[in-house]
Formats: C-alpha cells, sequence, structure tokens
C-alpha cells in the first residue's frame, strides 16, 4: 500500500506519524536511481553503495527542510555531494596529505577554497539532473541508456524498435529541450 502514495504523502507520514516503513518505500523508490547516480561518479559498487546508504540516511536527517521537490532528485543530488566528497578525500589520501600533515595543517587547509570546486558548474549539473528527472519515462529511459549506461544508438534502437535514425533524432531533440530548461527557458 505504501508503494502507492505519493512521495509527498510518504514524507508527510514519516514527519507527522513516524513511519519508518514510510521512508523504507521511498528507499525502495529511488536506491536504484541514487545508486547509479553515486557509481557514476565514485565508479565502485561497494562504495556506491555506501554513497546511497549515507544520502538516504541524510535524507532522513533533514526531511523536514526538504521544499517539496523531486525527492528523488533531492536525495541523488546528496548523493553526488557525497560521493564527490569521498571522491576527494581518497585523492588527498592517495596523494599523501592525510600522512604528511598533522590534523591542525588538515584542518587548516579546509578553511583554503578549494580551486578546482566550481559552483556555477555544480549548479548546472544539478540542474541538469533535475531536468533530465523530469522528462517523460521513455525520453528518460533513452538518455538513461545512451548517456549513462554508453549503451550505442543501434542498440537503443533494437531495444525500442526503432530505427537507429529515429533514436538519433530523438536524442538530439531531447537534448535540445534539456538545455532550454537548464537555461530555465520552456
Amino acid at each position: 500500500m505504501a508503494s502507492q502514495l505519493s512521495d509527498i504523502e510518504l514524507i508527510r507520514q514519516v514527519l507527522h506519524e513516524n513511519d519508518s516503513r514510510a521512508f523504507g518505500a521511498l528507499m525502495e523508490r529511488y536506491t536504484a536511481r541514487v545508486l547509479g547516480a553515486a557509481l557514476r561518479i565514485v565508479k565502485d559498487e561497494e562504495n556506491a553503495a555506501e554513497v546511497t546508504q549515507m544520502a538516504f540516511i541524510q535524507a532522513y536527517k533533514q526531511l523536514d527542510s526538504w521544499r517539496g521537490e523531486n525527492f528523488g532528485a533531492w536525495v541523488t543530488i546528496i548523493a553526488n555531494h557525497i560521493a564527490l566528497r569521498l571522491l576527494e578525500r581518497e585523492n588527498r589520501f592517495r596523494t599523501g596529505v592525510s600522512q604528511s600533515f598533522g590534523s591542525d595543517e588538515i584542518e587548516k587547509m579546509a578553511d583554503i577554497p578549494d580551486e578546482g570546486y566550481d559552483e556555477e558548474k555544480e549548479q548546472r549539473l544539478q540542474s541538469l539532473e533535475e531536468a533530465v528527472n523530469q522528462l517523460p519515462e521513455g525520453d528518460r529511459q533513452i538518455i538513461q541508456w545512451h548517456y549513462y549506461e554508453n549503451v550505442p544508438l543501434a542498440e537503443i534502437a533494437a531495444r525500442l524498435g526503432q530505427t537507429e535514425n529515429n533514436v538519433k533524432v530523438r536524442v538530439f531533440r531531447i537534448r535540445e529541450r534539456l538545455k532550454r530548461k537548464v537555461k530555465g527557458e520552456k
């Protein structure tokens, strides 16, 4: 029954009735999507599973700050941030930062702005992720296969029972719609 309720109804149950089964239904609904997003960033199934778990824990803790936007997109953005922090931490470890500096030095370094982080780019990526999540199911599936899973257009065409040229045109049109959405156009 919980799986038939909308995200908003499930979140209300979690917040007002402390119903953990309702949050479990949300997790069941969005785990594959969040795991896929995490896997694209960390490139390791075990780490992606951990990122997914951490994202849902953080979403649960911050559920009262949820503003009614697409829950799946929201928890995916949380996972993206966690995954990026994990990669950054691993890169620091690999380069010996954590071994060559004491904890005081590391804390001081944390206050230095990361020149590799581009907030504007991060916001564009979040906007793109939200725009993809708002696509009709068929279009979203094509984008998922082509860009996230690197499925060749010929195979997508075979899966859909369409010509490869038809799929190319659909991908082009979907990309154009996504560009307009990200730019804030209709």
